[in-house]
């Protein structure tokens, strides 16, 4: 099972091996497989959205890092409110700071498994253990259409801001997951732990940081 470290700018210097494994994964994933973005010369995938706002949950087992989440306040500027606005005709672009937009996300192939119980749903799990400790009221974003079989399956309250559309030949919709107890204890259910998975080392500050 994963330890779930929660790395920020402020805590960052402690994960300079993960962290550059963290970027190389997303090369590898969203430049080299899905042809997202462009090729980086150094490896390393990287955005506008890796900003001091981001707050990342790096899933480890090993010494490894095998799965990963950023999460930025829908508060500040985010991939959905920059680059899909379209697609949340139906409620408008959230524009709140204890809403998290959730991204870059990914399984290594070697942990990847059709299991309920697997590397993805431990991740979903630290992430909504974050979002409970932290304040939140809802996690989500822009995603393929599959993942929304998965939140059923986790028995997560689920509302999209818009419809589905194709975006680079897969169906995405912008949704946002209710954050709570129970959502908690419903995927802690399913895993059969009762235990944090989060890791918590050096400085960090609260996720939010205005009110809202």
């Amino acid at each position: 099972m994963i330890q779930a470290h929660v790395v920020t700018s402020e805590n960052k210097h402690l994960y300079a091996h993960e962290f550059d494994q963290f970027l190389r994964w997303r090369h590898d994933i969203f430049v080299n497989q899905k042809r997202w973005r462009p090729e980086s010369p150094d490896g390393r995938e990287t955005d506008e959205f890796d900003t001091n706002a981001a707050t990342y949950i790096l899933g480890i087992e090993d010494g490894d890092v095998v799965t990963s989440a950023r999460l930025i306040p829908t508060s500040q500027p985010h991939l959905v409110s920059k680059m899909f606005p379209q697609m949340c005709e139906r409620t408008g672009v959230p524009c709140r700071s204890d809403w998290a937009e959730w991204t870059r996300t990914y399984v290594v192939p070697s942990k990847r498994s059709v299991s309920r119980r697997g590397t993805l749903t431990e991740l979903c799990c630290a992430v909504m253990e974050f979002a409970v400790e932290e304040g939140l009221s809802a996690i989500g974003g822009i995603q393929e259409t599959c993942f929304m079989s998965h939140h059923q399956v986790l028995k997560w309250q689920v509302t999209p801001l818009g419809l589905a559309q194709e975006i680079e030949g897969e169906m995405c919709i912008v949704a946002y997951i209710h954050v709570d107890d129970a959502a908690l204890k419903s995927v802690r259910r399913l895993l059969g732990i009762d235990r944090t998975l989060l890791v918590r080392r050096g400085p960090l500050k609260p996720f939010i940081q205005d009110g809202h």
